[in-house]
């Protein structure tokens, strides 16, 4: 996400992000001998083409 907000990428794949979440999460519950967790109540991620994003709005505390 740093990158994006950088402007040093193009776009942020959000289902990407959330697939490697999800794959760290995984490993890490198995590692330590957990349940691993089920993502049940996981939000939808919509289409980047339904996001719109207002590449103009700097985050906070960013130099301008």
């Amino acid at each position: 996400m740093k990158e994006w907000l950088r402007k040093q990428s193009a776009q942020w794949d959000l289902v990407t992000v959330l697939e490697q979440y999800k794959a760290v999460v995984q490993e890490e519950a198995r590692s330590k001998g957990a349940p691993l967790p089920t993502f049940e109540d996981e939000p939808a991620i919509p289409p980047s083409s339904d996001m719109d994003v207002d590449s103009s709005v700097k985050p906070r505390g960013s130099p301008t």
